[in-house]
């Protein structure tokens, strides 16, 4: 779930740009939703005026500049001399990345406000993703001008604000809650989303999340039963999961008939399409809505919405229905992850990597050294890998990752220095770990050398290794599996657990971490600043932010490294 920045965080932000082009950057982002790219190739050309609104496009993205941020485009264009078909800003995507930070790093120093120190160009697109939706932007306009390819790239945005909200965003408020002449479809279809969104929660497994969805939806006035069903890649078999309001059997034949169309898709997308159609429509029975979940070892899901209503394919219901897909495959998605992770027993798989195309392997050829991954955390534009590059300079790193041969890299940013040399951040896009997460699995280790790498994975005890494997060799045809084993992991009670950080902790830590705790500083917005906790400990401001620092990496050495 997104926290983004509230407005007057990205006010204050603002004032602590020291440059128009940095003030500007800082706007492109967060009032305009350009990428970083993006604002590194727009010129003054690339900004026109459509019906009284100021529009920029650049490639495929089309966003609405507010009439302040126009402004400023113009002004800073006149005052540098910037030609219509020159670069405005005339600096690198990457440079671009390296202004706002420097812009949130100046933030922090000077307010104290440690939130800052972790804004970058992505959270400025949030803030003006979910300022949008919270101004009751229509879904699709904000996916739009946002540069997402359909609506359900904002299913990480609409946990925050609450489903209800993001329904009401959608239409507006106050025609959904009240009775005045909304059409019937369009309040039913947001108390659907509403409804539905409620019952996510943190549910212990599919079966339980799936079973909570479908009797919400056969609850729900305008839609007569839902069913939740998987079929495999052939269509061989299809399986009734959930069902409410409906007959097996029939739940099945439907399955079977959603599983007809195109169903290939890569794990974790939607198969079939972006959104599924009416079938069997008639006036006495409606008809059946399939909303496509994901595809995962092969095996596809859909959730099927027995309807009253044949919705417009491009109207508000359709929007409503589109969301509620997205949210219910995202907590589909959250709820296998929460499984793999606390799974006590697992399979662990050792694959041998020899591939040239692959990341890792071919920086570690052109640079004739070894990288070792030492995080690994699925998101964003990309898989994002941690790793430690032996004895290399970071110019060269970066070097090598820039080049034209290295094309599975979106992002490279130097972050310290390690034991046996300096630790990247790499935002892949091709990669063998990525392949592996897109599966389920949890990427343990990673180590490249010239000659190739080995990669260890674990996934849960009833996970089909062999589809696990075949997709890897498909993608990968240099890799191999070259070892698996059953393991059982030791399970530490929270008790032990707290006593071993207690052990680490000292007093001091302790107490400021305790603090900040009961404090409010981890809240958003914060109820302590941390000058105040700093007072009522009787330490000076930068003594209690060491402190915290420590404890929280301690806090999560032990989390992650348990």
């Amino acid at each position: 779930m997104v926290d983004p920045l509230s407005d007057a965080d990205y006010a204050r932000l603002r004032r602590h740009a020291r440059t128009h082009r940095e003030d500007l950057v800082v706007r492109l982002c967060g009032e305009a939703g350009l990428r970083p790219a993006e604002i590194a190739s727009l010129s003054p050309g690339d900004v026109g005026s459509v019906d009284g609104t100021t529009v920029a496009s650049v490639d495929d993205h089309a966003t609405v500049l507010p009439p302040a941020v126009a402004h400023d485009v113009e002004k800073y264009a006149a005052s540098n001399d910037v030609g219509e078909s020159e670069s405005l800003v005339d600096v690198s995507a990457r440079r671009v990345q390296m202004l706002v930070r420097e812009v949130a790093d100046r933030a922090a120093a000077a307010t104290g406000d440690d939130r800052f120190a972790d804004v970058d160009s992505r959270s400025l697109r949030e803030h003006f993703v979910v300022s949008l939706l919270r101004q009751g932007v229509d879904v699709r306009v904000v996916a739009a001008v946002a540069g997402f390819e359909s609506v359900a790239g904002l299913a990480p945005y609409l946990d925050d604000p609450s489903p209800a909200e993001v329904a009401a965003a959608v239409d507006d408020a106050a025609a959904v809650a009240a009775d005045d002449g909304t059409p019937e479809p369009v309040r039913q279809a947001a108390s659907l989303l509403a409804a539905v969104g409620d019952a996510l929660g943190d549910q212990e497994s599919p079966k339980a999340l799936f079973d909570a969805v479908v009797e919400r939806v056969a609850s729900t006035d305008g839609y007569r039963y839902a069913w939740v069903g998987r079929w495999t890649d052939d269509d061989a078999t299809a399986e009734v999961v959930a069902n409410a309001g409906v007959d097996a059997a029939v739940a099945a034949a439907e399955i079977r008939d959603a599983g007809g169309g195109d169903s290939t898709a890569k794990d974790g997308e939607p198969a079939g399409g972006e959104r599924g159609g009416v079938r069997s429509f008639d006036r006495d029975r409606g008809g059946v809505l399939t909303l496509p979940l994901g595809e995962f070892e092969g095996v596809a899901y859909a959730l099927g919405l027995g309807v009253e209503h044949v919705p417009d394919a491009a109207g508000t219901v359709a929007a409503l229905h589109d969301a509620l897909g997205a949210l219910v495959a995202r907590a589909f998605e959250a709820t296998r992850r929460r499984r793999r992770l606390v799974a006590d027993v697992v399979t662990e798989l050792r694959f041998d990597v020899h591939d040239r195309d692959a990341v890792l392997v071919a920086l570690a050829d052109s640079l004739d050294t070894t990288v070792e991954v030492t995080g690994v955390v699925p998101g964003g534009p990309g898989l994002v890998l941690y790793a430690e590059v032996a004895d290399v300079a970071p110019k060269d790193v970066v070097d090598a990752a820039d080049d034209e041969d290295a094309a599975g890299v979106a992002r490279v940013r130097y972050v310290d220095d390690g034991d046996d040399g300096p630790v990247f951040e790499f935002v892949v896009q091709d990669s063998p770990a990525r392949t592996l997460v897109e599966l389920d699995a949890r990427v343990q280790s990673y180590r490249v050398d010239a000659d190739g790498g080995r990669l260890t994975a674990v996934v849960p005890a009833d996970a089909d290794v062999r589809a696990v494997r075949d997709r890897v060799r498909d993608a990968w045809p240099d890799s191999a599996l070259v070892g698996q084993e059953t393991v059982e992991r030791t399970v530490e009670h929270a008790r032990g657990f707290q006593d071993r950080l207690r052990e680490d902790l000292t007093d001091r830590q302790l107490a400021v971490l305790q603090s900040a705790y009961h404090g409010g500083y981890f809240q958003w917005p914060r109820e302590s600043t941390g000058e105040e906790l700093a007072d009522s400990l009787d330490v000076a401001a930068p003594t209690l932010h060491n402190h915290l620092r420590v404890a929280q990496r301690k806090l999560l050495d032990a989390f992650f490294e348990s």
